[in-house]
Order: C-alpha cells, then structure tokens, then sequence
C-alpha cells in the first residue's frame, strides 16, 4: 500500500471528506428531477452558459494541464519533473471524471435520457461542429487516462510512454478545441479572437505547474525534492508572467476604440463594471501577482511558498474562467442601432451544489486511487 500524497492524516478521512462534498451534490440534483433545470439554475436566455459550463472548462484545464506536466517526465524524459508522475496522470483522470459529472447535470437530467440524446446528437456526425469534436476528443481521452495510469502503476514504461505521448497530444487538441467552442461565436466580441485557445492552453500547463508543487508541500517531501520544487516553481513562475502579458494586452487593446463593440464588453472589467472586482482582485491580485510575489520570495526553493502561490494561481485561474465565460454574456446588442443591453447572471444553490459536488467527484477519485493503488515511485 502507498503512502498518502497527505501525510498528516489518514487517507481514508479524505475519501470521507471527498464524499461528503461530492454528496452536497444532491440538493442541485433533487431540484432538478423535482423542479427542472429553468427553475433551480440562475442561466437565462441570454446568459444560457453558467457556473456549470465554468466548473467544467476549469475541471478540464486542470486535466490537461496534469497531462502536460506529466509528459515533460514520461515523453520528454526531463528528470526535473519526474516526481509524483503516477499520481499526476491520476490528478489528470479524477478532474476529468469531474467535469464529466458537472455537463452531464448541464445538459440535462436522467429523467430526459439525456445519454441516448448524446448518442443521438453524437451519430449524426455534425463533424463541422467544434462541439462534436471537442466530445470526440474527450470520449477517447477518459478511458486513455485510466490506460496511462494502469501502465505507469504496472511500470510498463514503453506502453505508458506512447499512452502518454497520444494523451498530451489529445489533452491538449481537446482542451482547445474547447476554447474553440466559445471563440467561433462571432457574436460574442469577447470570445472571437485568435488569444482565446491559447490564454486556455498556458493557463493550464500553468495550473498543472501548480498542482504538483501543491502535492510535494502536502506530502512532506519539500526539503528531499528542492531540484523538483525549484523547476516547478520556475515554471509556474513563467506562466503566471505570460498570463498577466496576455492579460495586459487584452485590456489595452480591447479597450482602444471605445465605440466598438468589444470595447464596450471590457468596460464590464474595468472601472465600476460588475465584473471589475473578480478581475482585478481576484483574477489578476491574487490569481497572478500574488503568487509572482510569494515565488519571488522564496527564490523558487520555498515548498510552501510555492505551494502557496500554486493553491492561488488555481483560485484565480478559475475566476478568469468564471469572467471569461459569464463576460462574454452579459453585454448584448439586438441590432446595431439599439443600445447595449446589460444582462445579469446569478449563481443559484443548485448550480453551486452540484459544481461543488463535481470537485468532491474528482476527489473521490483521486483518493480512491492513492488508497488502493501504489502509487510510490517518484523520487529519482
């Protein structure tokens, strides 16, 4: 049996707590079989895509974003980042597994078959759809996950290799055609630029960074994986300034030309707009220059330092998501000569529940695995 990722308490209080959060679930799905999905979620008409679309898209960009910090040790052999590799693809699958729990109670519920309807939907293949393609890649990745972690616990190196190899490649493609799925929208200005996928893919290999710097400090290991904790951070480092690059730009840019329509969507960012907290305290504070400053700190030898700016950096990344997709929404104009039209989204209990059901699902999944799968080989 393995050791815990968590030292300091036995894993079976975290599958405990895993399942009591994932069990908070319930509420959000009770009101939907009882009251539907247009009474118990805060969507409307025009703002359709809500907490459940962002839970997802965050859940999904920390799965690729394991699988690329995962490859650096399987595919590319980089020895630096060849430390808790088993339970990074791990990560990888359980986040995964996650957000396939929160858009299937976004799609709708059981009650509607919403699985033949997917069927359905999926045989007429639409293949000029970015959806379909973006549930073609993830259909494939899942059981390719659970295929990777089998190979690298049965220390079938050659066989985990190529599963990680086509598991990078798919994370990634996946992952952005995602991002895809919102920036094809040419009527959302916010989305529809050519930034979209790419902002997508460094804050994922940013967050995956993150992650496994969060699990060395929580296993103890720190002071035994300096080189580890130095490259990590190094690299979290990195990516947290091309977010911020790509964040100072968009502002700039989007804002010049206040007449445009665009221009008109980022003023819900800065100012007095609604969104202007979460982006500047939230997104940008303490998701992107706290976590610089901590690094900066520690001088990128801190494990809880590190760790510290890597539990941050996840808390903003999934803010940006959350102004990002809600943004995109909220501003809209019927026709080009009416006015602007500010709409508003509200979170509601069920949507909460059942978003944070879905991170109690992937902990399930994470800790069931470190309590009945080896997992120890990570230190080289």
């Amino acid at each position: 049996m393995s050791a815990s990722v968590i030292q300091k308490k036995p894993i079976s209080i975290w599958l405990v707590f895993s399942f009591l959060v994932a069990s908070l679930s319930i509420y959000g799905m009770y009101n939907v079989f009882l009251d539907g999905q247009e009474a118990s979620y805060g969507v409307s008409r025009e703002v359709s895509w809500g907490i459940l679309i962002i839970g997802y898209s965050f859940l999904v960009g920390i799965s690729a974003g394991a699988a690329i910090v995962g490859s650096l040790a399987h595919v590319f052999k980089v020895e630096a980042f060849h430390v808790m590799s088993k339970r990074v693809a791990l990560v990888s699958l359980a986040a995964l597994v996650g957000a396939f729990f929160i858009i299937f109670w976004e799609l709708a519920g059981p009650y509607q078959l919403q699985t033949l309807r997917l069927l359905k939907y999926y045989m007429n293949f639409e293949i000029t759809s970015p959806i379909w393609w973006m549930v073609t890649l993830y259909m494939i990745e899942l059981p390719l996950l659970a295929i990777e972690v089998y190979f690298l616990v049965s220390k079938k190196h050659e066989s985990a290799f190529f599963a990680s190899l086509i598991g990078l490649f798919l994370g990634v493609i996946a992952y952005s055609t995602l991002a895809f799925v919102f920036a094809s929208n040419a009527t959302r200005p916010l989305w529809h630029n050519t930034s979209f996928s790419l902002f997508f893919i460094i804050s994922a290999t940013t967050a995956g960074a993150a992650i496994v710097l969060i699990m060395i400090f929580m296993s103890g290991r720190g002071d035994k994986l300096k080189i580890n904790v130095m490259a990590l951070s190094k690299m979290l480092f990195l990516g947290l300034c091309l977010m911020f690059f790509v964040n100072t730009w968009n502002v700039l840019l989007n804002t010049y030309g206040a007449q445009s329509e665009l221009a008109k969507t980022m003023l819900l960012f800065v100012g007095d707009g609604p969104l202007a907290f979460n982006f500047y305290y939230l997104e940008i504070g303490l998701g992107i220059i706290l976590p610089i400053i901590l690094l900066a700190m520690g001088g990128f030898k801190s494990p809880f330092l590190s760790a510290s700016a890597g539990i941050l950096m996840i808390i903003g990344m999934f803010f940006s998501r959350f102004d990002t997709i809600v943004g995109g929404q909220l501003l809209s104009r019927p026709h080009t000569h009416m006015d602007f039209i500010l709409h508003t989204y509200h979170v509601s209990g069920s949507e909460l529940s059942i978003f944070i059901g879905g991170l109690g699902v992937s902990g399930l999944v994470f800790f069931l695995g470190e309590k009945y799968i080896d997992l120890e080989e990570e230190t080289h």
